[in-house]
């Protein structure tokens, strides 16, 4: 394959890659339980500050991943925090018995297994790793 060859193939598959990131979307999908739940930018606030501890009838248990750019970018926009700053939140919270820790998994997929698994679960995810799960909320909306 030529120099200008692999520069096209090269800069076609970097389009792509980009594309199918710029695609995709974090949300927050709970367990199939809070399917009648609506949530808008106030209430997702409340509920991952732990200001509000239930959604219906269910106590709310928070599943996020332990290091994921997209999740972090979600927080940012609703609760105006980092990943690292939404855990210390959290234990500040359950050090003073002011909450229960939130939940932590690998991956988006794991989240969503653990919200559908999980009465009350809400989990921060892309929408593909949603599957049956209901969503939410959305960043976008």
């Amino acid at each position: 394959m030529n120099s200008k060859a692999l520069r096209i193939f090269l800069f076609a598959i970097g389009s792509l890659a980009a594309g199918s990131m710029l695609h995709a979307e974090t949300v927050l999908l709970g367990n199939k339980q809070l399917a009648d739940q609506t949530l808008d930018a106030d209430s997702v606030k409340a509920v991952l500050l732990g200001k509000k501890v239930t959604l219906g009838s269910s106590r709310v248990v928070v599943v996020i991943v332990k290091n994921s750019p997209a999740q972090d970018a979600f927080l940012q926009a609703t609760v105006g925090m980092t990943t690292s700053q939404f855990q210390n939140h959290w234990r500040r919270l359950f050090m003073t018995g002011g909450g229960t820790a939130p939940k932590l998994v690998e991956n988006d997929a794991e989240a969503a297994k653990v919200a559908g698994e999980t009465a009350g679960a809400i989990a921060i995810a892309d929408r593909g790793a949603a599957g049956e799960l209901p969503v939410l909320f959305s960043a976008k909306s």
